[in-house]
């Protein structure tokens, strides 16, 4: 199975201050894949330089064999990557319903195998939501919505900050239950959550970050036998 992505040794700095050491690490196609770490270790860094919203300083990104270190986020974002961000990204000023269809389009090979039907099948809870602005809904309704307008781009690699962070516990089986079908459907995912439980059960790789290095990178298996230092590096 070939790499869909690769990240290779990025130094970033906010200002003069070094966030990321070297960071480095792969995806295969189809693969998903947490990162993990403390709150300012670097996690979102790590997603932004992928992203290009916050360029490293030296390293390189490589999406599907090619090199897109130097390239702006929008032209990365038009080769079939969508994003969640951890604030979520809602425009106030459209409704549920514009969100999605805004945002929907096929992916770089004439696919569309998320559509907006299938969204509002996947979430039901936004049916009741068409005609509410984005500021009218709860945390959890954002979420799914954030994670539905992501998928009518019909990405082949999605990127999650903070999946399910400060959600109530019933919505956040829901947003797994969704993540456990997307997985299923083969798109790529890199998650950045800290629910070592569930994403050792949904995760083939997982990845930790501590002080803008990473500090594990291996499988469920790996991450069982070194459980015991994950989760002291992950506590406050």
């Amino acid at each position: 199975m070939s790499n869909i992505l690769e990240v290779h040794n990025l130094h970033t700095f906010y200002g003069d201050s070094h966030i990321l050491h070297g960071i480095s690490f792969e995806i295969q196609a189809g693969e998903t894949v947490s990162i993990m770490g403390r709150n300012g270790m670097g996690k979102s860094t790590t997603l932004k330089s992928i992203l290009g919203i916050t360029p490293p300083r030296s390293g390189n990104v490589i999406y599907k064999e090619e090199n897109i270190t130097s390239l702006p986020t929008w032209k990365r974002m038009q080769k079939d990557i969508a994003y969640v961000p951890e604030g979520r990204g809602m425009f106030h000023n459209l409704t549920v319903k514009e969100h999605l269809l805004m945002a929907a389009r096929k992916n770089t090979r004439g696919e569309a195998n998320w559509t907006y039907d299938q969204v509002i099948e996947l979430f039901p809870r936004l049916t009741e939501r068409l005609t509410n602005k984005g500021n009218q809904l709860s945390g959890g309704e954002q979420q799914m919505l954030a994670i539905g307008r992501a998928l009518v781009t019909n990405p082949d690699l999605l990127i999650l900050d903070e999946a399910t962070e400060g959600l109530a516990p019933l919505i956040r089986k829901e947003i797994w239950q969704v993540i456990r079908k997307i997985k299923d459907s083969g798109v790529s995912t890199i998650i950045v959550d800290k629910n070592i439980k569930v994403l050792n059960e949904l995760c083939e790789k997982h990845i930790l970050i501590v002080k803008g290095k990473v500090v594990f990178h291996g499988d469920s298996a790996a991450l069982n036998k070194n459980k015991g230092f994950i989760e002291e590096s992950l506590s406050v």
